[in-house]
């Protein structure tokens, strides 16, 4: 009885450990931006040069049903390249910032070492510094606070490894000083960025 209790008593707190592990996920994420954060018109272009995040990840999950939310912490390190034809000595300064998104997710396992997931929601960025934008001999700030959309798929590896392809748009312009030509406004609208996450 001794031994048939003791057996009863492991599997019990190995289901218990399972489901806590499938329950509650974190771990490290990083990511690069390959994006199409490009602005054109008959006057002007702005390309982005790389940037990266780099930060924690949270994953809450219900059993069996394959869905979740997700959220984290990263810092955010952003370059900009300018070419505008008639302001010439138009510049970006480097952007530091803190992005928090949260949303809800969806997984789907194949035969229990990988799987696919689709994930939608929102993010907050906060500027830490940088981002001035420099026209005319005149300075703009960013704002110190933007919203927007956040999307995102991928494939996770034996549960631990997620490799996938996220996609930002912010609901407001970057700049919003009234005496900025609008054609600057929409800069960095949009973000597309390659991850990489391993969860614990």
């Amino acid at each position: 009885h001794f031994i048939a209790l003791s057996l009863l008593a492991f599997f019990l707190v190995s289901g218990i450990n399972t489901a806590s592990a499938q329950l509650l996920k974190y771990g490290l994420k990083a990511g690069v931006d390959v994006s199409d954060h490009k602005i054109k018109s008959d006057m002007f272009s702005v390309k982005n040069r790389v940037g990266f995040q780099i930060g924690g990840v949270l994953q809450v999950n219900v059993p069996l049903t394959g869905f979740g939310v997700e959220t984290g912490l990263q810092y955010g390190n952003k370059s900009y390249k300018l070419s505008v034809e008639d302001t010439p000595n138009a510049d970006i300064s480097n952007l530091s910032y803190i992005t928090v998104p949260v949303m809800l997710r969806k997984s789907f396992s194949i035969f229990g070492l990988a799987g696919i997931y689709v994930k939608a929601g929102v993010f907050g960025n906060v500027k830490l510094g940088g981002g001035e934008l420099t026209a005319d001999d005149v300075k703009y700030d960013q704002k110190g606070f933007q919203t927007g959309l956040d999307t995102g798929l991928g494939v996770s590896l034996l549960n631990h490894l997620e490799v996938g392809m996220q996609y930002r748009y912010k609901f407001t312009d970057t700049y919003d000083n009234a005496d900025l030509p609008s054609k600057f406004k929409k800069v960095d609208r949009q973000t597309w960025t390659v991850n990489l996450a391993y969860l614990f």
